[in-house]
């Protein structure tokens, strides 16, 4: 069969280009618009990459004006003529030359110099793809046009076969050994060849065309080359675990994936000042009404940060995030396609190997019953009928065994373009803008990296996030937009909250030492249960003091009286809601703040009496020191004032 493709004329492209295979992908990939589509696209991309690092440079820019200028303010007024018109038109003519460099934009620059480098790389890999699988269009053209012409020869052959054939029935019906109906169905199946021959030679036609799409040239006699099947993996599974890591559309979206990162950092520059020097001078005559030269220069540092943008910035990372959530979710998927891709197409090769196998072997047997046939017919020991389907069989197992073998050739190139290995084992060179030049070692898609890609990220900075944490229980289900929500997941701390809320407390009770702290960031962490970072000095504990004898010792109040988790101490959304749901909702804003302390029925005393803890200690001193006087409740102005009479003067200032 191999020698019956190899000496197939191409009667349709006299004069024509000649090619082998690896001619043919050549061609196509020099001439084919698709490929010049992407080569365009990055050369673009390009150019986007120099204009995101023209924000390292600085800006000069030349401003020159001249014209006649009318005016009428404060300093024409107090020349007034002695008409008493206060204006003055003066010919105006000013020269301007300002300089600006940026120093620091909370790496919006370098941000988006990442994303346009990822974005070219993104390019490059689209050339890749696009010459592995306008390669493989080739191969299939140029395998098409072999097999289409290969029929065609089938098809004449089988033409000769039956005129053959209908010569003998019309020699032994003149002869009176034959009967005039078996000439007729001879003449019939002599007509259904010429059918299935004009047939056959339309669908070479269109693979003619079809070639001509793809390489852009008419095909002259084209070569067969044997596949390399050494070349492909073993077997599907291997073949899908390389094609998940190494398709061409896998590595454009890891680079899309790497774009998508670069845009989330470049999303969170508003949180930061931007700092520029700017340098300018300045030359002018006759302005603002006053006559004469003005010159000025300057070398400024000048900051500018946005404090407020109605929660836009936020908006942006967030977006930010989810984009690159859906650039991982795009890589995940093209991931499976890729595998999909690749078993199917070695599942192919193996169908197609086996067809082949079983069709070569049929195909013979069928000759060979076609050669017995014809010999019975010739001695009158078979009819006409049983010859003429016999030649039919062996035409068609012909043609299906042309189709298979080439379909097998086949299906080994194009496991070879999913896996990405197409042009390197064909020893074809790739457009050269495939690579970037801006790649460094640490850009390369290696398979670690992207099965990290493939990830998605759960919790990025600023993410909204519940009040509740899970341990404290999930929100209703019927919360509205349950996302939005805000606040910091508070630690469960082994926490005792006794069940007495009156904030009662012994007559005479003697404080133990208080409770000290380092900064009023380690007393804001001992109220909440937080742990203290790593380098701070620990928080002493207050000792104990046993209860003097006769007296009763009341178990201290909950510090807090906010809502109060059943598993863990209470939480709040800021620190004004915490010290509202404590005094009250005057300190949140500005009210003087009343702390009474009552005195509680005696009680009995209990066999071991509790030890008093720092928030004891504290609650202690807090109501009986302040600006109250005896027997009254302590009164304070301010927040700061109830700190300083806590904790000592300059709490609140440090």
């Amino acid at each position: 069969m191999a020698s019956l493709l190899t000496s197939t004329a191409l009667g349709g492209a006299t004069g024509a280009h000649a090619a082998s295979l690896m001619e043919s992908v050549r061609l196509s990939l020099q001439t084919n618009p698709e490929i010049g589509v992407v080569k365009a696209d990055r050369h673009a991309v390009d150019m986007e990459l120099r204009q995101a690092r023209a924000g390292y440079l600085p800006q000069v820019d030349l401003r020159g004006a001249v014209g006649p200028e009318y005016s009428d303010n404060p300093s024409t007024r107090s020349r007034a003529f002695t008409d008493g018109d206060g204006s003055q038109t003066l010919f105006r003519k000013e020269a301007q030359l300002s300089l600006s460099q940026m120093l620091f934009d909370g790496f919006a620059t370098s941000s988006e110099v990442e994303r346009q480098r990822a974005r070219v790389d993104s390019a490059a890999y689209r050339v890749n793809e696009a010459a592995e699988f306008i390669g493989l269009n080739a191969i299939e053209a140029h395998l098409d046009v072999l097999r289409n012409a290969t029929i065609v020869e089938l098809n004449e052959r089988n033409i000769e076969q039956h005129e053959r054939i209908l010569g003998q029935v019309g020699e032994l019906e003149r002869n009176g050994r034959g009967d005039i109906a078996d000439v007729r169905q001879a003449e019939s199946r002599v007509a259904r060849a010429r059918e299935n021959l004009a047939i056959s030679r339309g669908n070479y036609a269109d693979s003619l065309a079809t070639y001509q799409r793809v390489v852009g040239t008419a095909p002259g006699e084209l070569d067969e080359a044997d596949a390399p099947v050494a070349a492909i993996p073993p077997g599907p599974d291997d073949a899908a675990t390389l094609a998940s890591v190494n398709s061409p559309t896998v590595l454009i979206a890891a680079a899309d994936a790497d774009v998508a990162a670069a845009e989330l950092r470049g999303a969170r520059s508003g949180f930061y000042p931007r700092f520029d020097l700017e340098m300018g001078a300045f030359a002018g005559e006759d302005i603002d009404g006053v006559e004469g030269n003005n010159v000025d220069a300057s070398a400024l540092l000048v900051m500018r940060y946005n404090v407020f943008r109605g929660g836009a910035d936020m908006a942006l990372e967030r977006e930010a995030f989810h984009r690159v959530n859906e650039s991982r979710a795009n890589l995940a998927r093209a991931r499976r396609t890729a595998e999909e891709e690749a078993r199917i197409s070695y599942n192919a090769l193996i169908t197609a190997r086996a067809r082949t196998e079983a069709l070569g072997g049929k195909a013979e047997a069928q000759r060979r019953t076609r050669d017995a046939y014809a010999s019975q017919f010739e001695i009158g020991q078979r009819d006409l009928l049983d010859v003429l389907d016999s030649e039919n069989e062996l035409f068609l197992d012909r043609v299906n065994l042309v189709t298979a073998e080439l379909t097998e050739q086949f299906a080994v190139y194009r496991v070879l373009a999913v896996i990405g290995q197409l042009l390197d084992t064909l020893d074809v060179a790739r457009p050269r803008e495939h690579i970037s030049i801006y790649r460094s070692a640490d850009d390369v898609q290696t398979p670690v990296e992207v099965d990290e890609k493939t990830e998605m990220l759960e919790s990025p900075r600023a993410l909204p996030r519940l009040l509740r944490s899970p341990e404290a229980g999930a929100p209703p289900a019927d919360l509205p937009d349950a996302s939005e929500a805000t606040g910091r997941s508070v630690p469960q701390a082994a926490l005792d909250t006794p069940a007495d809320t009156s904030l009662a407390m012994a007559p005479e009770q003697k404080s133990a030492p208080a409770a000290s702290y380092e900064s009023f960031g380690s007393f804001w962490r001992a109220m909440v249960g937080e742990t203290a970072p790593a380098g701070e000095a620990p928080i002493r504990e207050a000792e104990a003091v046993e209860p003097a004898t006769g007296e009763t010792v009341t178990p201290a109040a909950s510090y807090a009286s906010g809502p109060v988790a059943d598993s863990g101490p209470a939480e709040y959304a800021d620190f004004n809601s915490f010290f509202a749901s404590v005094f009250g909702d005057g300190v949140d804003h500005g009210e003087a703040v009343s702390v009474t302390a009552t005195a509680a029925e005696p009680v009995a005393a209990p066999a071991e009496p509790e030890p008093l803890s720092r928030f004891d200690d504290v609650r202690a001193r807090s109501f009986a020191s302040g600006a109250g006087s005896p027997g009254q409740p302590a009164s304070y102005d301010s927040l700061d004032s109830f700190l300083d009479s806590v904790f000592g003067s300059g709490t609140a200032a440090r």
